[in-house]
């Protein structure tokens, strides 16, 4: 199959008009008439996850995070994202973003962070996924449950009761949650004094990192695609976070 018609796949699953105007989606590197036989679905753009394409034969890898943000003004090897482009140049790799636009498409990570977190009744609402948790539980006991590693608590004292969640670096929407009349805010990367705003206004918050809230759609992406493009190998390479605890055993 040509990389041509993948993304014409690619585009029907998660339009990429549909990405945030500061975002970059779609291809990064590659002859859209080059033919596809095996692809890999990856959170990153790594040099892993490069390394990892090439000894297993494929040919094109799909990320969630595009390797350029910023217009390129030259490819300066000593450069990791130029670098990187090398690798794939040199191995016949291509490369396809889908970031805000999966963000928030149907079954996309906002859908998949809501069913993680086993949220009843989910609505919609841009990227924000905002659903109903039975029992009532205080924060420390419902967070202590969730099917994460790592996991950050802020407790305002609220019973868990309406949850919204946002993947990603999410913590600037708190407050359209909080005007939604959520009591806990599910996000990543969430910065101190964010934290201490929401807490002060009665929002509970859960940090669970922004590896957390995203890694989370790579093998649910890699089985739709596995449906939508059966004439081509899709595998997952699935990644560690690139935090560790500094605690020794």
């Amino acid at each position: 199959m040509r990389l041509d018609k993948v993304l014409t796949i690619l585009n029907t699953i998660a339009p990429f008009d549909t990405a945030e105007q500061w975002d970059n989606v779609g291809l990064m590197v590659g002859d859209p008439v080059q033919d596809v036989t095996a692809i890999v679905v990856s959170l990153d753009p790594s040099f892993e996850v490069i390394s990892w394409a090439e000894k297993h034969a494929a040919d094109c890898i799909i990320t969630h995070h595009p390797l350029f943000f910023n217009p390129v003004r030259c490819l300066n090897l000593q450069e990791t994202a130029a670098k990187k482009a090398s690798m794939l140049l040199a191995s016949g790799i291509s490369l396809v973003s889908m970031h805000t636009n999966l963000d928030m498409a149907p079954g996309g990570v906002a859908d998949v962070l809501a069913q993680k977190l086993s949220l009843n009744d989910i609505q919609g609402n841009g990227v924000l996924r905002t659903g109903t948790v039975p029992g009532d539980k205080m924060l420390p006991l419902w967070g202590s449950a969730l099917p994460f590693a790592n996991i950050r608590l802020v407790d305002a004292g609220k019973p868990v009761r309406y949850v919204c969640a946002c993947p990603g670096s999410g913590m600037d929407c708190w407050r359209d949650a909080y005007a939604l009349g959520c009591d806990t805010f599910v996000t990543g990367d969430v910065k101190y004094h964010a934290a201490r705003d929401a807490k002060e206004a009665g929002m509970n918050v859960i940090d669970l990192g922004h590896h957390g809230t995203e890694e989370i759609i790579v093998v649910p992406f890699m089985e739709r695609l596995q449906q939508e493009l059966q004439r081509v190998y899709i595998s997952a390479y699935e990644s560690t976070d690139v935090f560790m605890s500094g605690k020794g055993e």
